[in-house]
């Protein structure tokens, strides 16, 4: 949304009525079972070994996998990436950008904050809402922590708005090249897509405990079973929905892409 993409105002409607649908239901939570909060087991725990020789030789292993996962995408050759242009005017890679967020999670953590998304929207919530005097139930305590990762969102749609100026990527795209050719509809179809996309994507992360940011990225270095079950499902899940959802839709698919057109958004 920060970088002109207006259609996504209906994804953070879609959020805002997410936060409040987890909030309804949160107080029943354990009577259905289900706790919302971060699990302590961690795989060291679970096999008996240190943490520092598991987490260099996962870490070890992962940066292989990327690197592989990275050097067989078939996606490569559809993005419009100038590696020639300025700094500033071009996607600078998933090295860089990685090593940045890692420094990002660690400065966060040496501050004893948590690095999450999904907490952050709901901790913002709920420092508007508490302005009417409305409290969140999910959020029962507004304090530095909570104030410290609602700034952290807004700062989040200041820099990507800044970003998109300056490197001169901010442009309205509504309806994406392929989803313009694999749905007839169009617009009417990419906007329930949006609006249902951002409940479900609030609400999922808030009643499991975090998002791809808290849960897995902030999550993954502490080498807890639950951001590891977590970061599967989040993949299996969303090349399971990608695949469903542009099912019998392939045709059109290929043809968009031998069109050359810039395919970053979608």
């Amino acid at each position: 949304m920060a970088a002109g993409k207006w259609l996504i105002v209906l994804g953070v409607l879609g959020m805002l009525l997410g936060v409040f649908a987890f909030d309804a239901v949160f107080t029943r939570l354990p009577e259905w079972g289900i706790r919302s909060y971060p699990q302590s087991m961690t795989l060291p725990l679970v096999l008996d070994v240190s943490y520092g020789a598991l987490a260099v030789a996962l870490g070890v292993l992962v940066l292989l996998m990327v690197a592989a996962a990275d050097s067989l995408d078939p996606g490569k050759r559809f993005e419009s990436n100038n590696p020639r242009g300025s700094l500033i005017r071009r996607e600078w890679g998933f090295v860089s950008t990685g090593a940045l967020a890692g420094i990002v999670i660690l400065a966060a953590t040496a501050q004893g904050q948590y690095l999450g998304i999904s907490g952050g929207f709901a901790a913002l919530v709920s420092h508007v809402t508490d302005l009417f005097g409305y409290r969140l139930d999910s959020v029962a305590i507004l304090d530095d922590a909570t104030a410290w990762r609602a700034a952290m969102v807004v700062g989040i749609f200041t820099g990507a708005a800044a970003s998109a100026l300056v490197s001169g990527s901010f442009r309205n795209v509504p309806v994406t090249p392929l989803w313009e050719a694999a749905f007839p509809s169009g617009m009417k179809s990419r906007a329930a897509a949006v609006f249902a996309g951002g409940f479900l994507i609030i609400f999922g992360a808030l009643l499991g405990g975090g998002c791809t940011t808290g849960a897995f990225m902030a999550g993954f270095p502490t080498l807890s079973v639950g951001s590891f079950a977590m970061g599967m499902t989040f993949f299996g899940v969303g090349m399971g929905t990608a695949f469903l959802l542009y099912w019998g839709r392939w045709g059109r698919v290929r043809e968009t892409q031998a069109r050359g057109l810039d395919l970053a958004n979608d």
